[in-house]
């Protein structure tokens, strides 16, 4: 027969830990996914307003130089998110050095586990939580890259367009984009 208050009692003690796990994972997804956020946004939004002024000026390869800066800076800001993962695991005592704590997030936060889990039994969740937010975060960035591919892509097309309309109209192909950049077609609201 079971004893309701010794059932009770044990996965009462089982809960905390799960608590504990719950309460660092949820802060720790969260602050990730602020830090991204934070940074993702100024980073398109300086890209935007830098390769307008330059397509303005007819300056196509500072867009370019623009687009890749900014995906450097998109790298950098998952790093970012690495080392706040790294901080937190040593906040808690759970590394045994900083080195061992960045190659533990960095093997969860990419996905990749080519390092083995070294967290002690009671927070190896963590692990999810940390591979949860590099989830979203990869999601977060790839998605500010899409958007500020378009501007990348008008940039391109303007530098080369005598070239690529020589040879779509020898194959009698249209673009919309570049009839668009001509004056051609009046502007679509599409990918904006």
């Amino acid at each position: 027969m079971l004893n309701p208050h010794t059932f009770l009692a044990e996965h009462t003690f089982e809960l905390m830990p799960f608590l504990q796990n719950l309460t660092v994972g949820a802060f720790g997804l969260f602050t990730n996914i602020w830090i991204n956020v934070f940074f993702l946004r100024r980073i398109s939004v300086y890209y935007e307003i830098n390769a307008r002024i330059h397509l303005g000026k007819d300056r196509y390869n500072r867009v370019f130089l623009t687009y890749f800066t900014a995906i450097v800076f998109l790298m950098l800001s998952q790093v970012v998110s690495i080392l706040a993962w790294s901080g937190l695991i040593l906040l808690l005592g759970l590394s045994s050095s900083p080195f061992n704590a960045l190659l533990f997030v960095g093997s969860c936060y990419t996905t990749i586990g080519i390092v083995s889990d070294t967290m002690p039994n009671v927070w190896k969740l963590q692990a999810l939580f940390i591979a949860l937010s590099g989830l979203f975060a990869m999601a977060l960035s790839t998605a500010t890259m899409l958007s500020m591919s378009r501007l990348f892509r008008m940039a391109w097309y303007r530098k080369h367009d005598k070239v690529i309309r020589a040879i779509m109209t020898k194959n009698h192909v249209t673009i919309p984009e570049l009839d668009e950049l001509e004056g051609k077609l009046p502007p679509s609201n599409i990918g904006r």
